[in-house]
């Protein structure tokens, strides 16, 4: 019987979620592929292995036993994995972490904590960028994994990507600026614009525009630092689109405040990148799982209803 590595971890994500749909959303594959990926399986045991009914899917006898089976494949490969680490001095010695400054609030930060706190004997490596620069620092290994910000949900080469929450993005402006009342991308078109990233697919700020099919603003400042964005709208006319978390942070608040626009402005999701989840490191994985129970824990805050949307 030849029934290959991936095809078993489908069969684990099928029989934990009981729906072939819910598999397809965890493993980021369409519900074609896990359908495709079941019936070979059933074509080389010669039987099927799945019920069907109104509430999902459930394994049958046969599937069962190759279930039982993966199950303890699986183990076998994480007990491997982690004596290679140990070879290679991976396993608990290094971790390496990207993100972006929006994603740096709430539960990201607090993980970074906890995690050295219960593993002082690991090297923790953090390097905050922009989401391209994150990107490249993945694909040339010289990140483990990254917590970033984008407004999409496209992940470029096939990383693996795991969303956690999504944040409201808003035009916010020194306390000073003229407009005072409700308006539009439009009527803002003719202030200076600062940019956190440079023109291209990868703007924000070109994305929002496209969206609502007007030009780009003219004078347009392309600027990665929150601070010197925050002293310049301070001291001129200049608005930015920042996320909801971003007046949140130490010094922000006092001088910036957000404009009310008629437009609806895209969220922005906070995702974990990392290029090979199969491959990650134990400590790499322990991060991983510690961030998702601080972000679900964060989740019920109020703090967090206050700025996460729903997408």
């Amino acid at each position: 019987m030849k029934i290959k590595l991936n095809q078993l971890d489908i069969l684990l994500e099928v029989a934990a979620q009981g729906s072939i749909g819910k598999a397809a959303k965890a493993l980021h594959l369409t519900q074609p592929a896990i359908s495709k990926t079941i019936q070979e399986m059933e074509a080389e045991i010669g039987m099927p292995i799945l019920q069907r009914s109104s509430r999902g899917v459930t394994l049958n006898e046969y599937g069962q036993v190759l279930l039982r089976h993966a199950r303890d494949i699986d183990r076998s490969l994480h007990q491997a994995r982690d004596e290679i680490d140990n070879l290679l001095g991976k396993a608990m010695r290094q971790l390496r972490v990207g993100f972006t400054s929006a994603a740096s609030y709430g539960p990201f930060t607090n993980t970074l904590i906890q995690f050295q706190a219960r593993y002082p004997g690991v090297k923790l490596i953090v390097m905050e960028g922009r989401p391209q620069q994150i990107y490249d620092a993945l694909e040339n290994q010289r990140l483990d994994i990254a917590v970033i910000t984008t407004a999409s949900n496209a992940v470029q080469n096939g990383m693996y990507y795991e969303t956690l929450y999504a944040l409201s993005n808003t035009v916010i402006a020194g306390n000073k600026h003229p407009v005072t009342h409700t308006t539009s991308l439009k009527n803002l078109m003719n202030y200076p614009w600062l940019d956190w990233d440079e023109p291209g697919e990868h703007s924000i700020l070109g994305q929002v525009f496209r969206r609502y099919n007007l030009p780009l603003p003219q004078n347009i400042i392309h600027c990665s630092s929150p601070w010197i964005m925050a002293r310049m709208m301070e001291q001129t006319d200049a608005v930015s689109m920042w996320t909801s978390v971003r007046l949140r942070f130490p010094g922000y608040s006092t001088n910036l405040r957000p404009l009310v626009l008629r437009e609806v402005l895209p969220a922005s999701s906070i995702c974990i990148l990392c290029p090979n989840i199969a491959r990650l490191s134990t400590a790499g994985n322990t991060f991983m799982e510690m961030l998702r129970i601080n972000t679900r824990d964060w989740l019920q805050d109020s703090d967090a209803l206050e700025m996460v949307v729903r997408v």
